[in-house]
Protein backbone atom coordinates (compact mmCIF):
# COMPACT_ATOMS: atom_id res chain seq x y z
CA UNK A 1 0.00 0.00 0.00
CA UNK A 2 1.29 3.47 -0.91
CA UNK A 3 1.00 6.15 1.78
CA UNK A 4 1.39 9.92 1.71
CA UNK A 5 2.75 11.14 5.05
CA UNK A 6 2.12 14.79 5.93
CA UNK A 7 3.61 15.67 9.31
CA UNK A 8 5.28 18.93 10.31
CA UNK A 9 7.10 17.66 13.42
CA UNK A 10 10.76 17.10 12.43
CA UNK A 11 11.04 14.13 14.81
CA UNK A 12 7.66 12.47 14.34
CA UNK A 13 7.60 12.53 10.52
CA UNK A 14 10.88 10.68 9.88
CA UNK A 15 10.19 8.24 12.74
CA UNK A 16 6.74 7.41 11.34
CA UNK A 17 8.21 6.99 7.87
CA UNK A 18 10.84 4.54 9.16
CA UNK A 19 8.26 2.52 11.09
CA UNK A 20 5.87 2.30 8.15
CA UNK A 21 8.59 1.47 5.62
CA UNK A 22 9.85 -1.30 7.88
CA UNK A 23 6.28 -2.66 7.92
CA UNK A 24 6.36 -2.85 4.12
CA UNK A 25 4.52 0.32 3.10
CA UNK A 26 5.74 2.66 0.36
CA UNK A 27 5.95 6.17 1.82
CA UNK A 28 5.87 9.53 0.05
CA UNK A 29 7.12 12.09 2.54
CA UNK A 30 7.17 13.12 5.22
CA UNK A 31 6.01 16.42 3.85
CA UNK A 32 5.47 19.48 6.02
CA UNK A 33 3.57 21.66 3.56
CA UNK A 34 -0.03 20.98 2.49
CA UNK A 35 0.37 22.57 -0.95
CA UNK A 36 3.38 20.42 -1.78
CA UNK A 37 1.63 17.37 -0.33
CA UNK A 38 -1.32 17.92 -2.69
CA UNK A 39 1.06 18.10 -5.67
CA UNK A 40 2.84 14.90 -4.63
CA UNK A 41 -0.50 13.17 -4.07
CA UNK A 42 -1.70 14.09 -7.54
CA UNK A 43 1.50 12.76 -9.09
CA UNK A 44 1.95 9.59 -7.00
CA UNK A 45 -1.69 8.64 -6.30
CA UNK A 46 -1.19 7.04 -2.87
CA UNK A 47 -3.82 4.67 -1.49
CA UNK A 48 -4.08 6.61 1.76
CA UNK A 49 -2.83 9.91 3.18
CA UNK A 50 -1.79 10.23 6.83
CA UNK A 51 -2.22 13.92 7.58
CA UNK A 52 -1.48 15.89 10.72
CA UNK A 53 -4.40 18.18 11.54
CA UNK A 54 -2.17 21.16 12.38
CA UNK A 55 0.21 22.17 9.60
CA UNK A 56 2.18 25.39 9.06
CA UNK A 57 1.75 27.69 6.11
CA UNK A 58 -1.89 28.62 6.21
CA UNK A 59 -3.39 25.37 4.91
CA UNK A 60 -4.29 22.95 7.67
CA UNK A 61 -4.73 19.19 7.54
CA UNK A 62 -8.51 19.43 7.35
CA UNK A 63 -8.33 21.55 4.21
CA UNK A 64 -5.75 19.19 2.73
CA UNK A 65 -7.92 16.15 3.48
CA UNK A 66 -10.86 17.77 1.69
CA UNK A 67 -8.67 18.64 -1.30
CA UNK A 68 -7.13 15.16 -1.53
CA UNK A 69 -10.58 13.60 -1.62
CA UNK A 70 -12.31 16.04 -3.97
CA UNK A 71 -9.45 16.38 -6.46
CA UNK A 72 -7.83 12.93 -6.35
CA UNK A 73 -10.20 10.57 -4.46
CA UNK A 74 -7.43 9.86 -1.95
CA UNK A 75 -8.79 8.96 1.51
CA UNK A 76 -7.17 10.55 4.55
CA UNK A 77 -6.43 9.33 8.05
CA UNK A 78 -6.10 12.47 10.14
CA UNK A 79 -3.62 12.50 13.02
CA UNK A 80 -3.59 14.86 15.97
CA UNK A 81 -2.02 15.27 19.36
CA UNK A 82 -4.51 17.95 20.32
CA UNK A 83 -7.90 17.45 21.89
CA UNK A 84 -9.83 17.37 18.67
CA UNK A 85 -13.51 16.57 18.49
CA UNK A 86 -14.01 13.84 15.93
CA UNK A 87 -17.47 15.12 15.01
CA UNK A 88 -15.84 18.10 13.33
CA UNK A 89 -13.94 15.94 10.83
CA UNK A 90 -16.26 13.01 10.09
CA UNK A 91 -17.01 14.23 6.58
CA UNK A 92 -13.35 14.88 5.73
CA UNK A 93 -11.53 11.68 6.58
CA UNK A 94 -11.77 7.93 7.02
CA UNK A 95 -10.68 8.26 10.62
CA UNK A 96 -8.78 10.07 13.32
CA UNK A 97 -5.62 8.73 14.97
CA UNK A 98 -4.73 10.34 18.28
CA UNK A 99 -1.05 11.07 18.98
CA UNK A 100 1.27 10.31 20.58
CA UNK A 101 1.15 6.90 19.00
CA UNK A 102 3.49 3.96 19.56
CA UNK A 103 5.04 2.35 16.45
CA UNK A 104 2.98 -0.85 16.75
CA UNK A 105 -0.22 1.18 17.07
CA UNK A 106 0.65 3.23 13.99
CA UNK A 107 1.15 0.05 11.97
CA UNK A 108 -2.05 -1.47 13.35
CA UNK A 109 -4.03 1.70 12.62
CA UNK A 110 -2.85 1.90 9.00
CA UNK A 111 -3.53 -1.82 8.56
CA UNK A 112 -7.01 -1.44 10.01
CA UNK A 113 -7.83 1.47 7.70
CA UNK A 114 -6.42 -0.46 4.72
CA UNK A 115 -8.57 -3.49 5.53
CA UNK A 116 -11.63 -1.32 5.94
CA UNK A 117 -11.04 0.54 2.68
CA UNK A 118 -10.68 -2.82 0.92
CA UNK A 119 -14.13 -3.79 2.18
CA UNK A 120 -12.93 -6.12 4.94
CA UNK A 121 -14.07 -6.05 8.52
CA UNK A 122 -11.04 -5.38 10.77
CA UNK A 123 -10.42 -7.93 13.49
CA UNK A 124 -9.48 -5.22 16.01
CA UNK A 125 -9.41 -1.43 16.07
CA UNK A 126 -6.59 0.20 18.06
CA UNK A 127 -7.94 2.36 20.91
CA UNK A 128 -6.18 5.46 19.51
CA UNK A 129 -8.05 5.10 16.19
CA UNK A 130 -11.58 6.27 15.48
CA UNK A 131 -13.04 5.18 12.14
CA UNK A 132 -15.71 7.16 10.31
CA UNK A 133 -18.17 4.96 8.42
CA UNK A 134 -19.46 7.23 5.63
CA UNK A 135 -16.09 8.34 4.17
CA UNK A 136 -14.80 4.75 4.34
CA UNK A 137 -17.75 3.48 2.34
CA UNK A 138 -17.28 6.23 -0.25
CA UNK A 139 -13.54 5.60 -0.51
CA UNK A 140 -13.94 1.84 -0.79
CA UNK A 141 -16.55 2.11 -3.52
CA UNK A 142 -14.61 4.66 -5.58
CA UNK A 143 -11.17 3.08 -5.70
CA UNK A 144 -11.06 -0.59 -4.63
CA UNK A 145 -8.62 -1.51 -7.40
CA UNK A 146 -5.91 0.78 -5.95
CA UNK A 147 -6.22 -0.80 -2.52
CA UNK A 148 -5.88 -4.35 -3.77
CA UNK A 149 -2.80 -3.66 -5.88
Amino acid sequence: MKLLLVEDDPLVGPAAKAVLEQAGYTIFGPLRDAVKAARVAGREQPDLALVDVHLPGGVDGLTLARRLWTEHRIPTLLMTGFDHHADEVRDLAVGLLRKPVMPATLIDAVGTVGETLAGLRPSAIPPALELFAAPIAAAASSSPERLRA
